[in-house]
This record gives structure tokens, sequence and C-alpha cells, in this order.
């Protein structure tokens, strides 16, 4: 009995540094290269560890080894008992396995699954499910079969940059095209903004047109291309500060809704002095 303690004892001292070594060394090759199909192979690698960990303690006992012995030399039997034990993680395994292959999607790309109305940032796969983090940094698991089979839209296949619209109006009053001048330059100044021209040397970096003209303005709009979802958020933002703040200078005027009151003098009150009624406009 104390022989097979310190054989089940070897085992586990075995897997644990099997562990630390798979997580050790995954850990630097993603720090390198952060690819999904090297996150899913991680998560493959440990399941496989611990299943052989598990066959081999099985095997020192004499109620479990001649099942071991049997999975072991018996590849159809053993595919037999998973199939019918556990066919929805076998599926989830082969929908990884086919995803990490054929890549869809990679670790930090925005994907929208409209089927199940999830839209965010890619942030894990494991041996069963795909793990996207919300823009309400909240977490979905998703089943890999289940994401294997829905339609991805993903913003960065094949792609090296994102783009997302930028539009702002301004008053009729204002200098239509100094306020595209300074739209367009302060777009194409911002440091995470990138250069998607074929060629750089024909067109403007940054081309703002005349989406329309509305009730309230002239609507302007623009195409800020960055490297990903992130830089995009924070150059669209920093933007549109920057805008702001141009027009403040150089007195163009974005417009709003404003509430102008008229007193209208058309009735009397008991003492004869003219009653003043509000008559509310809306003006922009």
């Amino acid at each position: 009995m104390e022989i097979i303690l310190i054989k089940l004892a070897i085992i586990i001292a075995l897997w644990f540094v099997g562990m630390l070594v798979l997580n050790k060394t995954f850990s630097m090759i993603l720090k390198r290269n952060e690819q999904i199909h090297i996150k899913f192979l991680r998560s493959i690698s440990k399941a496989i560890l611990t299943i052989i960990a598990f066959i081999c303690a099985s095997g020192l006992f004499n109620t479990t080894k001649t099942l071991s012995a049997t999975l072991l030399t018996s590849s159809s039997l053993l595919v037999a008992i998973v199939g019918f034990a556990a066919q929805q993680v076998l599926a989830d395994v082969v929908s990884g396995v086919m995803l990490s292959w054929s890549r869809p999607f990679n670790l930090g790309e925005k994907v929208n699954i409209s089927s199940l109305g999830i839209s965010g940032i890619v942030e894990d796969m494991t041996v069963r499910h795909t793990v996207i983090r919300t823009y309400h940094n909240s977490r979905m698991i998703i089943p890999n079969s289940v994401i294997n089979k829905a339609i991805v839209e993903n913003s960065n296949y094949n792609n090296d940059y994102i783009g997302n619209y930028m539009e702002i109006s301004v008053s009729y009053e204002s200098d239509l095209e100094k306020a595209i001048e300074i739209m367009q330059r302060t777009i194409s100044e911002h440091p995470l903004v990138m250069d998607v021209r074929a060629n750089k040397e024909e067109g403007d970096k940054v081309k703002v047109s005349v989406k329309e003209l509305g009730e309230d303005g002239i609507i302007l709009k623009s195409t800020v291309w960055t490297q990903n979802i992130d830089d995009n958020f924070a150059a669209c933002s920093d933007i549109r500060r920057l805008i702001k703040q141009h027009f403040d200078a150089a007195g163009i005027q974005i417009p709003y809704r404003h509430l102008q009151v008229v007193m209208d003098q058309t009735a009397e009150n008991t003492s004869g002095e003219p009653l003043k009624e509000g008559v509310a406009k809306s003006s922009k």
C-alpha cells in the first residue's frame, strides 16, 4: 500500500510540475505573440496532461487497473465512451479546434454575434468556451459549439485597422470652409489616427464631407481610422474635445436647441392692467 501511495504522490507531483511548465512556456509565448490559437492550445494541453495523470493514477488500483489498461489499448472504445458520455463536451472541444485552426477572430478583436445579441472584445478561448468582454465590462462565456455555428461580424478580420464615423454639426451662420479645415486638421494630426490611403502622396489623409443640411445645422462627417477599438475610442474622445476648443477659438458655433419665451399682452386682469401670457417658441 505504501508503494502505491508513493507512486500516486509521484504522479501528482509530475502533474503539478507539468502544469507549471505549461503555464511558464505558454506565458512566454503569449508575451511575444498573443494569438487565440495559442490560448486554446494551452487549455487543451492542460486537459490532456490531466487525463493522462488520471489514467496513470487509476492504474495503480486493482479496481480501476483493468479499465485503465483497456482504455489505453483500445482507442475506439475510448472514443465511444467519450462520445456517449460527453457529446456536448466533445462538440465544444472539436469546435474549439476548428475555431483555433480557422481563426475567424483573434484576441482583442471586436466582434458582433447578432443571433445571440452579443457584442464585445474577444478575451480568451478555453477548451470548451470562448470568452467575450462586453462594453459594460462583463464577460459572456459562450460554448465553442454555439459560436462555431453562429454568424460572427468581425471588424478586424483581414484588416490592420478599424474605422468609426464622426459627425459634427455647425450652425448655418458659421464659416463652413473654416469648420471643415479645422475638423480635417484636428483628426489628421492626432497621433492615434492612421493613414489608410493606398498611395500616401495622393489626396488628403482625412476627408471631411457635408453629410446633411439639417434642421439644426450643417452636419459634417468623417471617418477616424485607428489600429484597434480601444485606440479608436480614445482618439474620438480627444478629437471631439479638441474640435470644440478650436471651434470656440474660431467663432464657429455648434448648434443646439434652446427655448425663447415671448411675452404677449393680450388680456387684462381685474385691476384693468394688461395680463401677460407667456408664449414659448422653439429656437435653434
